[in-house]
């Protein structure tokens, strides 16, 4: 009894042993097959046996969560744990529409009835810009801006004998272009979406048209005087603004920007709300 008992433990210890060996036992068989006349024995055919699967603790069944949840957020969206601590360059372009309060040197822009109130000007412009994103929470930008050319009508008359009035008709020219760099900061609220605050500096550069026509319809008569003047100033930019990240490469990002001129005795401030795309590599 003792000698069955012995041989059926070494034979349970070797079939233990040979299928530690892998995930996977095997089961090798041959069978003969007849070829004129003859038996000889065919291929051998392996046959593998269903996986046996091993049991995880709670710690590694939740790291494996982890990973397989970064790996599929990581293919849509740009906020994820794998490129939290990464420096991205990323580049840019921005529709914006500025809004422009002038000064008391404004000579060359429409006034309004009361003294060194002059009527607001609307310019829209492009923004080109290139920026480093050194993590989550903080980058810088740079960016060059250009403006359409605003114009501005106003037409009066003035007497100048008695009974002969002159008409005046003034167009007024307006247009910038400025650069400069903004630090950011981020503000995550879920994996595609972010709020943004920004403060930087920035030159901008004004040229500023007038052509003024006198008629004096009477006599016939009609002269026209064509001025032009440029004037700069460094401007003091505060923004704030939200970003949505449509995929992890490309994000749409809306602005609303004050500017604050140092040198405001033609432009006092600017008023800017932009929307624009960014690419981040």
């Amino acid at each position: 009894m003792k000698k069955y008992l012995l041989l059926a433990g070494v034979f349970t210890l070797f079939t233990s042993a040979a299928q530690a060996d892998g995930w996977y036992g095997e089961r090798e068989y041959s069978r003969p097959y007849q070829n004129n006349g003859y038996y000889e024995e065919a291929p051998r055919y392996i046959e593998r046996e269903a996986p046996r699967y091993r049991q995880i603790s709670p710690s590694e069944a939740r790291r494996y969560r982890e990973r397989q949840y970064t790996r599929s957020s990581s293919a849509n969206t740009y906020t994820t744990s794998e490129d939290t601590n990464q420096i991205r360059p990323y580049i840019g372009v921005d529709a914006i529409t500025s809004t422009l309060d002038f000064g008391s040197g404004s000579s060359y822009w429409p006034m309004k009835e009361g003294p060194d109130e002059y009527y607001e000007d609307k310019n829209i412009s492009a923004s080109f810009v290139a920026g480093l994103r050194f993590n989550k929470y903080f980058g810088i930008e740079a960016f060059y801006q250009q403006s359409s050319e605003e114009e501005q009508k106003e037409s009066w008359s003035q007497p100048i004998a008695e009974g002969v009035d002159m008409d005046f008709d003034q167009t007024n020219y307006l247009s910038f272009k400025a650069y400069g760099a903004d630090l950011q900061w981020y503000a995550p609220v879920t994996h595609e979406f972010e709020l943004l605050a920004s403060l930087g500096l920035a030159q901008y550069d004004f040229e500023s048209k007038m052509k003024l026509q006198g008629t004096v319809a009477e006599a016939g008569f009609s002269e026209s005087v064509e001025t032009k003047e440029d004037f700069d100033s460094l401007g003091v930019r505060f923004g704030i603004g939200a970003q949505y990240n449509l995929t992890k490469h490309i994000a749409l990002r809306g602005m609303a920007r004050y500017v604050h001129m140092t040198d405001d005795e033609y432009i006092k401030s600017i008023t800017e709300f932009s929307l624009g795309l960014r690419y981040m590599f």
